[in-house]
């Protein structure tokens, strides 16, 4: 008879007491728990071991949860996170989901009531990871279109969100604002917002160069107007690339590479895959520079990067 697999949980969590009741709870419940009480300790050990699930707490020392979270997502981390946070600081709840955590657990909490919210967000993560598998096995059932993405992000968000929560949420309302009129005026598809980056798919090289042209023009405009503390400056990334369409929801390596360009990106610049501007050379009018060729974390080949130049 086969064996189920224990779900691997890590607690990041500075308070002794509480870092022990949930350790012992949780492995009573059959969880292999993997604990830490720092902030920098505990991402890493994330990037090691590569948990199911993380319980992470918001005011830690070596880095703070929501740092912790943001990283992790940059690093393509998508099992879930869950916020625990002070019942008094309810601003934490918004920039914790805002920021890429799947839920949040208020303190004081009752165990149950963690354990329910584990099994919830596990369960939501074994059926995410069911149909990915039916994608990698069955490709051929699913819909393939050939798709331009483009991955965006704030610059500094998280140093931001760390020095002034509330102004930073502020920011952040006002570049969705900004984001979705541009984007709806190209006729681009939101795939994705995770905290302050946007996924966008577009049928055309064309309209996602342009669009991503004036997204960055909108915000010159507005930083402009702006002390230096409230700009908004992004990273831009684009490529083309297939893309597996399943029950309305895009999976695929185009948009990993498309998050990587950005990730390598320079504040207020846009930077595209060879394949990007192979598609829109002779068709726009900007100009562009090439970067030269680029290795990124976790992708097979080097690919050729361009910029747009001013």
């Amino acid at each position: 008879m086969k064996v189920a697999t224990k779900n691997k949980i890590l607690v990041i969590e500075d308070d002794p007491a509480i870092l022990t009741g949930l350790e012992d709870y949780l492995s009573a419940e059959n969880y292999e728990i993997h604990t830490s009480q720092d902030g920098l300790e505990g991402l890493n050990i994330a990037l090691n071991e590569h948990p199911d699930l993380i319980l992470l707490d918001v005011n830690l020392p070596g880095l703070n949860g929501f740092e912790v979270c943001r990283k992790l997502r940059e690093e393509n981390f998508v099992n879930p996170i869950i916020i625990i946070t002070a019942s008094a600081e309810q601003v934490d709840e918004v920039v914790g989901l805002e920021i890429g955590a799947d839920d949040y657990i208020k303190k004081p909490f009752i165990l149950r009531e963690v354990l329910a919210r584990i099994r919830a967000n596990l369960r939501q993560s074994e059926r995410k990871i069911s149909v990915e598998e039916d994608v990698r096995q069955h490709g051929e059932k699913f819909n393939r279109n050939l798709m331009c993405i483009m991955f965006t992000d704030i610059k500094d968000y998280s140093k931001k969100m760390h020095e002034d929560e509330l102004l930073t949420i502020e920011l952040l309302q006002m570049h969705n604002r900004i984001m979705n009129e541009v984007i709806a005026k190209f006729n681009g598809k939101i795939i994705e917002i995770v905290g302050d980056a946007f996924v966008v798919s577009f049928n055309s090289a064309v309209k996602t160069v342009s669009c991503g042209v004036a997204i960055q023009e909108k915000f010159k405009k507005y930083n402009s107007l702006k002390s230096q503390n409230e700009e908004i400056e992004l990273r831009m990334g684009i490529h083309l690339g297939d893309l597996v369409e399943f029950e309305g929801k895009y999976k695929g390596d185009a948009m990993n590479i498309a998050a990587r360009i950005q990730q390598n990106a320079k504040e207020s610049e846009i930077w595209m895959s060879e394949s990007v501007y192979l598609a829109v050379r002779g068709k726009v009018k900007f100009k562009f520079n090439k970067v030269g060729l680029r290795n990124f974390k976790n992708i097979k080949e080097p690919i050729t990067i361009y910029s747009i130049s001013e």
